[in-house]
């Protein structure tokens, strides 16, 4: 069977849903609208599994939404899942001795979920992938009948008042027509630079093969980031001596906590928006978290980055400046700590990437690198769990809140190397002498760090 693609209008997932049927096909049918990517593996015409690159619709967090096994013990399974590369269902059959009938109960109610969410949507983009190894990833198998889900799923849409949420977000998923479309907007934006036909289509499949790239690290569950070697040296040292890894020691393994103390999002569940908040949500596992991170080649990164000194500095820099900020915004000092340090965790990402794959020019680069970085802030934020006030510092959306506006003033005194086009305050003409006196102090403190980072190369 051939890999298949298109748009579906409102309410043809069904149509979509038994063709698959009745050719009983086998692959994975991918779902992509607004923020959101669901997955519906088939198995000879049936469902076996559902997915979503959104943590509140992950197995994992529907489990304990319905209360199948406790917060510690899902979050230990999908800590041993994601750093050990083990299969979520297989580590709770294992270790937490979920029967299957259990998890494959909760994955219907969460097919039903899932379809009736998309039923809800206007227009979906789909890809169905006949390549997707179903077979081996078949711990548990829903064998659900598509017609019965459809119904089910529209008796809910019928029956059920929409949650609001369906459409506050534009279509911002790391999907081909997304790509496809900001590619020739970014080929817009450089209307004065002339470029070969040969190199204008070299540069459109490789920005199209970053973006695939970053989509699949999204969709893998908790994008979990390798913690370079420097890194991991503070932090290990850090442990030795008894203490909590900071922040300042490694924004990387920061991340990767957030996204799996995160990664369990139901109703009620406290979620984590600082580094200190994270550690203590991990509870007493959480050094133990963080051995699997670092004692896993695939998230303990050995070769050092010649960028790895550029964007120490400027991370550094950021942290300093936003905890003399904090106060001044509105935000606790952690957070804002946090909500600063994070967007270079992804600029180093997204220029890694781009740099596997360079452009028709440097031009190019840095503008698809602007593009990109909210965008993949938005997918990877919705994928984590993360609270709204990282979402808002990895976006820089909406400009109001006091997250973007920190992210905003912490790039103009210590720096943005990401340039992206955001709203500048005038910071020279600022009636507020409180903003005015946390300006001065957050340029200090940001001088001081970079300094003493590159003093520490």
């Amino acid at each position: 069977m051939l890999t298949l693609s298109g748009t579906l209008g409102r309410l043809y997932l069904g149509d979509l849903l038994e063709w698959l049927h009745l050719t009983h096909a086998t692959g994975r049918l991918l779902l992509f609208a607004g923020d959101v990517t669901r997955a519906f593996d088939m198995n000879r015409g049936k469902i076996a599994f559902v997915a979503s690159s959104r943590a509140s619709e992950r197995l994992g967090s529907w489990l304990l939404r319905k209360g199948v096994a406790p917060r510690e013990v899902l979050m230990r399974a999908l800590v041993v899942s994601q750093t050990q590369g083990e299969l979520f269902t297989s580590v709770l059959k294992r270790d937490a001795g979920i029967p299957p009938a259990k998890l494959a109960e909760a994955g219907r109610s969460l097919a039903t979920t899932l379809a009736s969410r998309v039923l809800r949507e206007e227009q979906v983009i789909f890809t169905f992938d006949p390549t997707w190894p179903v077979a081996d990833r078949n711990e548990v198998d829903l064998d659900l009948d598509c017609r019965n889900l459809i119904m089910q799923a529209a008796y809910r849409v019928d029956t059920k008042p929409a949650s609001g949420q369906a459409h506050k977000v534009p279509h911002t998923t790391l999907d081909p027509s997304t790509l496809e479309a900001l590619f020739w907007h970014i080929t817009m934006d450089l209307e004065g630079e002339l470029l070969e036909a040969t190199a204008l289509a070299e540069a459109h499949r490789a920005f199209l093969a970053v973006g695939d790239l970053l989509r699949r690290w999204v969709a893998q569950g908790p994008p979990l980031l390798p913690v370079g070697p420097a890194d991991a040296e503070r932090i290990l040292r850090r442990l030795k001596a008894g203490k909590q890894p900071r922040l300042e020691d490694s924004p990387t393994l920061v991340w990767n906590l957030l996204c799996l103390v995160n990664g369990l999002d139901a109703p009620g569940q406290p979620r984590a928006s600082g580094a200190a908040e994270a550690w203590s949500m991990a509870g007493d596992d959480a050094k133990t978290f963080t051995h699997f991170i670092l004692d896993n080649p695939r998230w303990h990164r050995e070769q050092k980055s010649a960028n790895d000194p550029a964007l120490r500095r400027a991370a550094l820099a950021r942290i300093a400046a936003a905890r003399k900020l904090a106060e001044v915004v509105g935000l606790e000092e952690d957070t804002a700590a946090t909500a600063a340090a994070l967007p270079m965790v992804l600029l180093e990402l997204v220029v890694t990437a781009l740099a596997s794959s360079p452009l028709a020019s440097q031009a190019m680069q840095r503008c698809a690198l602007q593009h990109l970085l909210p965008l993949v802030g938005q997918a990877a934020s919705t994928a984590a769990g993360m609270p709204e006030v990282l979402l808002a510092a990895l976006t820089s959306s909406p400009p109001n809140h006091p997250a973007a506006r920190l992210t905003r003033l912490v790039g103009l005194v210590a720096g943005d190397l990401s340039s992206t086009a955001e709203s500048q305050e005038d910071l020279t003409s600022s009636a507020d002498p409180a903003l005015a006196t946390a300006l001065t102090a957050a340029r200090k403190a940001a001088k001081k760090a970079a300094g003493i980072a590159a003093e520490q190369r």
